[in-house]
């Protein structure tokens, strides 16, 4: 949970201490602000570790914004796991089909991964189930958005991100309140 640092309050009862009403809406715009920010270099985060493309993260990510009587905002991501064509899938004449799901990693081959149609009309990469078995196939998956937005190294980069954004945009929302009243 990203919260508003204490002095940063204090600084918005002593400039605005006469409207608790303006505090709360410059909070509000802050929150606001600071989701939207976040989504943005969510996708972008998500991008720099994982070899999956913008629009697939973008529909899975959604946002709450908040109001100046519900002062919270959401970033959630709800979804399951990604077809494996969603990642880097390179395709051989000869030998396994090369997947790359992690950008520090390398295509790594897949043994029995094949691209091709079913019979239900499916066209994509399958997989065997049973070696020597034409069907049933099943259709590998790579990690899901959730999963990917929760990881180590993209929260590495989102927290921080988050808290700065908040406590500067809460800071310029009170001084622009506090200009807008009149300095009073």
């Amino acid at each position: 949970m990203i919260t508003i640092e204490a002095k940063n309050i204090e600084y918005a009862k002593t400039m605005l201490g006469n409207s608790p009403k303006a505090i709360k809406a410059a909070a509000a715009a802050a929150i606001n602000r600071t989701v939207t920010t976040v989504k943005a270099k969510t996708s972008k985060s998500i991008r720099e570790n994982y070899t999956i493309k913008a629009r697939d993260i973008k529909s899975k990510v959604t946002t709450k914004r908040a109001s100046s009587s519900n002062l919270r905002g959401v970033i959630s991501s709800t979804g399951n796991a990604n077809l494996i064509t969603a990642f880097r899938v390179r395709p051989r004449k000869k030998g396994p089909v090369r997947v790359q799901v992690l950008k520090k990693g390398s295509l790594k081959p897949v043994p029995g991964l094949f691209i091709g149609r079913s019979l239900k009309g499916f066209v994509g990469a399958m997989q065997r189930i049973k070696r020597n078995a034409r069907y049933p196939l099943r259709v590998p998956r790579g990690p899901s958005v959730p999963q990917m937005f929760g990881s180590k190294n993209v929260m590495a980069e989102l927290v921080p991100l988050a808290e700065d954004t908040l406590n500067k945009r809460f800071l310029h929302e009170i001084d622009y309140r506090f200009n807008k009243l009149g300095g009073k």
